[in-house]
């Protein structure tokens, strides 16, 4: 009876993640995010002018190079529409994603926690989940790697796995360097042999530049055949990436409400009240989970704009609150189903004057449509002109990047 409970749980996520895939795939628009057009006039401009623009700085190559893939293999067949098989591809990536924290579950003495539920029911982790966008594989690359370096303990055999999966994720991101640093940590807290450490660290940062080389390499070719840059140094304005408009008030401002947005308003309330009971047993996962979420959480504060950035911090707070010893059921109830509620129906207090950019909060009690509802509406109308978005996001990139970096 236990297996069969067990089962269900990870079942029932897979089923409602399903639901909601059907739709948007149906309308096969790759996401209501700038970003993701961007991507795919990446892979255009390549085709083209065999010139690498990134998407966005510092660029995201392993990311890049699946989506020219399966746009290649798309056209190759014949296929009237690439942006289904990006969308399968995405999807999947969602369901592997849901079955590894699964797993770290399992780990855990709550195997059953409905904490399972705050994360894969959330709508952020929903809409980026079902968007061709970054923060997924490189989630699912990372927290791999972390689970090899937490769960399995023959370090002779896993080493070089651990490092393919992070060069992967840093591939994916550059952001995700950090799994690299807390495995590092993890590893010397478990007074593992420090030749291991070092090989683990160094075979990721090579692997990883092998995975940038080439990008860069292209870029850098660009500019010195175009009299920009003369010297490699200059082409360290790619990692230089942060905005300076936002003030320290607005940018802590921006921090916090997108954090709400994790749970919908109700369900970020249930959440705090949650805390207060909150007694977590200190050990190595917790203590890999809490710098993840630490260093994720500091990597944004950096540049509060896209939720998507915070998933593995995000994930990591919940398999690290599912160690609580005590906690109220009903309260936790009580935030998974308003946090699920949210993607249809979300009760605000305030009201903000941009979305990304919001330079003015107002208090203000209202009922807005949720954000999945939201996203899947503004996904749809970006895309009844699609190829000009494509066409458009080619010619943006090259216009941003071709006097250097655009940062």
């Amino acid at each position: 009876m236990k297996k069969v409970t067990e089962i269900n749980f990870l079942t029932l996520s897979i089923v409602i993640s399903s639901l909601f895939f059907i739709p948007v795939f149906l309308r096969a628009n790759v996401g209501s995010d700038w970003d993701s057009y961007a991507l795919v006039g990446t892979y255009i401009n390549f085709i083209d002018s065999g010139i690498y623009i990134p998407s966005r700085p510092p660029g995201f190559p392993v990311f890049e190079i699946l989506i020219g893939l399966m746009s290649y293999i798309s056209n190759y067949l014949g296929l009237n529409n690439f942006e289904q098989g990006l969308l399968i591809i995405q999807f999947l990536t969602l369901i592997s994603l849901n079955v590894l924290i699964y797993n770290f579950f399992n780990k855990t003495e709550n195997k059953k926690s409905l904490f399972f539920f705050l994360i894969v029911l959330s709508p952020i982790y929903l809409i980026s989940g079902l968007s061709i966008i970054d923060y997924f594989l490189g989630s699912l690359f990372g927290f791999s790697a972390l689970y090899l370096a937490l769960y399995k303990n023959d370090l002779n055999y896993h080493q070089i796995l651990i490092s393919v999966l992070l060069s992967l994720a840093i591939g994916v991101r550059l952001s995700n360097v950090i799994f690299l640093f807390v495995i590092l940590i993890l590893f010397l807290i478990k007074k593992e042999n420090l030749s291991k450490i070092f090989i683990i660290g160094f075979t990721t940062v090579v692997l990883s530049g092998f995975l940038y080389f080439p990008f860069y390499n292209n870029l850098y070719n660009f500019y010195t055949d175009t009299n920009i840059y003369s010297s490699i140094s200059e082409m360290s304005c790619v990692i230089n990436l942060t905005n300076t408009d936002h003030d320290l008030i607005g940018r802590l401002g921006r921090f916090i409400l997108k954090q709400i947005n994790y749970f919908g308003t109700l369900g970020f309330i249930f959440f705090l009240i949650l805390l207060k009971d909150i007694k977590i047993k200190i050990d190595n996962t917790t203590t890999s989970l809490f710098l993840i979420f630490l260093f994720f959480q500091l990597s944004f504060l950096r540049l509060p704009t896209e939720e998507g950035h915070l998933i593995p911090a995000f994930i990591a707070l919940m398999i690290m609150l599912n160690q609580l010893s005590q906690y109220n059921l009903k309260i936790l109830v009580t935030a998974v189903i308003f946090t699920f509620l949210s993607n249809f129906i979300d009760i605000k207090f305030y009201e903000v004057d941009q979305v990304d950019s919001a330079s003015e909060i107002t208090l203000n009690l209202s009922v807005a449509e949720g954000f999945f509802i939201e996203d899947y509406k503004l996904r749809n109308l970006r895309g009844v002109d699609k190829e000009f978005n494509y066409s458009n996001s080619q010619s943006t990139l090259f216009d941003a990047w071709k006097n250097g970096c655009p940062n």
